[in-house]
């Protein structure tokens, strides 16, 4: 029998859970993109299309899930699904099908594909920024956590520098593990 899949939720964050404007991210931590490709290298992404389309592209060595309810949408490099159950199937499939793949299935964002997956999340790999923009009229927020259900540990507390905002990583674990 396969080993359980676990659901990762990977995020970049400020302090006040906004992740975005409704069009991208607010901050550039060049650091970062090399903590989330290590990561999320060999799992296939559930993302939303506005996720999908603000890194514009494939990541290589990772399969694009997008959940979007649109039908006709289609991007190269990209496989649809218009609900949750369906990006899982897609997800484990893509496991299945590819030798280099890891057991993990990595929610990538934004704001409604974390609320709708949170409860089949074993981990959340974090960074924290410390700023606390209003994200405007469009923000998207990461779900507000139940922290009594999780165990929290700062991997990292990185300085700023620069243009660079200070910032941590954190990974947060739930106490009683679901698999997917």
């Amino acid at each position: 029998m396969a080993a359980a899949t676990e659901m990762v939720a990977v995020v970049a964050m400020a302090r006040n859970r906004v992740i975005g404007d409704g069009s991208g991210l607010i901050w550039h931590l060049p650091a970062d993109l090399k903590r989330v490709r290590t990561l999320t290298m060999g799992c296939p992404l559930i993302m939303g299309r506005k996720t999908w389309e603000s890194i514009g592209r494939p990541l290589p060595g990772r399969a694009s899930i997008v959940m979007t309810r649109d039908d006709s949408w289609a991007a190269e490099g990209a496989v649809r699904a218009a609900d949750l159950d369906t990006a899982i199937a897609r997800a484990h499939d893509w496991i299945a099908a590819t030798s280099e793949a890891r057991n993990e299935i990595v929610l990538f964002g934004g704001g409604q594909i974390y609320a709708a997956g949170l409860a089949l999340t074993n981990r959340i790999e974090a960074t924290v920024i410390d700023i606390a923009p209003d994200g405007g009229p469009q923000a998207a927020l990461f779900p507000d956590l139940n922290m009594a259900d999780w165990t929290r540990d700062i991997l990292e507390d990185v300085a700023a520098d620069g243009d660079v905002p200070a910032h941590r990583y954190e990974r947060l674990t739930r106490k009683a593990a679901v698999r997917v």
